[in-house]
């Protein structure tokens, strides 16, 4: 085709939907925060621990947080990636008041509020909404203690 005949032929686009990077989800990320929130004891979690809950079911290292909540399996340090977006998601949900500020074994850690509580509730009735995350969280959020974070991250225990 020439300059030409290219300069006369007529075009027509069409809209299409943009699908959204995963890292600006952040429905998705506040809903698994609340969940893993609602499933730790006391409704309270450290940074550290909700960055390696959330590392493992976005890389898939299941079986890894598995062994990590095992009482009898030998602790390998976690090699933690801590992801902007889910940080980000953190900031939200303490801006909404749906979790505050506190303090767990010497870390910065997140606390359900009323709210935050009454939203993780509403979360936890949807049947069919982020199934595979819940199940994750609701069998090794408990278990996963501050020690077994400490122990994770490769922190030495004061004798």
């Amino acid at each position: 085709m020439s300059s030409e005949e290219f300069a006369h032929t007529r075009f027509s686009f069409e809209r299409r939907p943009t699908p959204v990077p995963g890292d600006l989800r952040i429905t998705w990320r506040v809903s698994l925060i609340l969940l893993m929130l609602s499933a730790s004891r006391s409704s309270r979690a450290s940074l550290a621990k909700l960055h390696i809950v959330n590392d493992a079911i976005r890389s898939n290292q299941i079986a890894r947080l598995r062994d990590a909540t095992d009482a009898d399996a030998k602790i390998l340090p976690w090699n933690l990636r801590v992801e902007p977006a889910f940080a980000r998601a953190i900031d939200f949900v303490v801006g909404e008041r749906l979790a505050e500020w506190t303090r767990t074994g010497g870390r910065a850690s997140l606390q359900l509020t009323s709210r935050g509580l009454s939203a993780a509730k509403q979360i936890e009735k949807v049947d069919d909404a982020l199934e595979r995350e819940r199940a994750i969280v609701f069998e090794h959020a408990k278990k996963l203690t501050e020690i077994r974070v400490s122990a994770l991250l490769g922190e030495r225990q004061a004798a």
